[in-house]
């Protein structure tokens, strides 16, 4: 089979290349339905948006975050700021961080960036051994194991350091540990940025006389099959690892959940960072508005679902984003667990609808990397 067959009759990437279609849209559900004609987006033009217009001013974001957060380490530990300061930029490092991360694809899955700087739940005994071997430079850090570093890391040493009143040399060691677990984060930060910087230069179409574009076509056809897969794989990060599971395991303990954030949790703003993204990445801000122009915005899986002509099932899509964005804005920070509990059911019908139906409408597989679980 040609090259130019396989590119008509590839199930990922329909007609890659060709004149957008237009698909006329029912109005069976008037009051969700856009009232315009969408595009067909190919995979290309999905994988632009993606890669072009919504991550790379996040990684931005993240690693000017990020480099606040050494900064401020920094200054807390000369003295010069107290520590409600370095909370509020832990805070917003985090946060910047979820919603680049959320879901996990390209950089972040090669670099495996999640357990590199996000691993939980933190090990304190790891903590003090490093603490004990003493790193004077981020390049000894190499030598310390992932749950002793990161986000959880830095949490645990400084809030430790506050409930158990260390002062002197004691304080001191866990503040020079602390900056460099700073240091750990910011650097993975640049390293995201520059990826990212460097996918948004790239071009995604596939010209089918080019010399190389079978292996183009193949490289374009599992970014884009990673996108759909770690979309799921974020939401199922969010509605068990860190909801369900921690109540599930209270319960046969006897104990109160271990949510992921410890003395300076915000649980619900981590959460609401991941579900933004993912909201994000689904629905159109408006679907009365314009469609997303191919190649110069993000195009939401709502919007993929249009193009191809999956009117009813986009109006059913919606509607159960939009039920689960309301489940979790019922939660407060009292983490009542009927609460928990509910929003995580309603997450749970999202991820059967999506495995049912939507990443079959996509035409794509779903199944597990290597990333699922960090």
């Amino acid at each position: 089979m040609t090259l130019r067959a396989r590119l008509a009759g590839a199930r990922l990437l329909p007609r890659v290349g060709a004149v957008v279609g237009l698909c006329v849209l029912a109005c069976a559900h008037a009051q969700t339905a856009p009232r315009i004609a969408f595009p067909y987006y190919t995979a290309e033009q999905a994988l632009t948006g993606l890669y072009s217009h919504q991550l790379p001013p996040r990684a931005r974001a993240f690693e000017a975050s990020a480099l606040a957060l050494v900064q401020a380490t920094q200054a807390h530990c000369q003295g010069r700021s107290g520590k409600g300061e370095l909370h509020g930029q832990w805070q917003q490092t985090l946060l910047r961080w979820q919603a680049l991360a959320t879901p996990a694809v390209g950089p972040l899955v090669q670099r495996r960036s999640q357990r590199q700087i996000d691993f939980w739940p933190v090990r304190a005994n790891l903590i003090d051994k490093a603490l004990k071997a003493t790193p004077r430079v981020l390049s000894e850090m190499a030598r310390v194991g992932t749950p002793a570093k990161g986000f959880a890391g830095f949490e645990y040493l400084l809030a430790e350091s506050t409930a158990m009143g260390l002062q002197g040399e004691s304080q001191k060691q866990r503040c020079a540990y602390a900056v460099l677990v700073a240091q750990g984060i910011a650097a993975e930060a640049s390293a995201l940025r520059r990826d990212f910087d460097t996918l948004a230069q790239r071009d995604w179409q596939v010209e089918e006389e080019s010399a190389d574009a079978e292996a183009r076509l193949a490289q374009t056809r599992a970014a884009f099959a990673e996108w759909v897969n770690q979309w799921l794989g974020g939401l199922e990060r969010l509605r068990w690892l860190q909801m369900e599971q921690p109540l599930v395991k209270a319960q046969t303990a006897g104990k109160p959940p271990a949510f992921a954030r410890q003395e300076w949790a915000d649980n619900l703003a981590d959460w609401r960072a991941q579900w933004d993204t993912l909201r994000a990445q689904a629905l159109l801000a408006d679907p009365q508005a314009a469609p997303p122009v191919p190649g110069q915005a993000l195009v939401p899986i709502e919007a993929l679902l249009y193009g191809k002509g999956q009117v009813q099932l986009a109006a059913r899509w919606r509607q159960a984003i939009t039920a689960a964005d309301a489940a979790l804005g019922k939660l407060s920070t009292s983490y009542n667990g009927a609460e928990v509990e509910a929003a995580a059911r309603q997450l749970k019908e999202l991820t059967v609808l999506y495995q049912q139906q939507i990443a079959a409408a996509l035409d794509v597989p779903l199944g597990f990397s290597d990333a699922d679980g960090d």
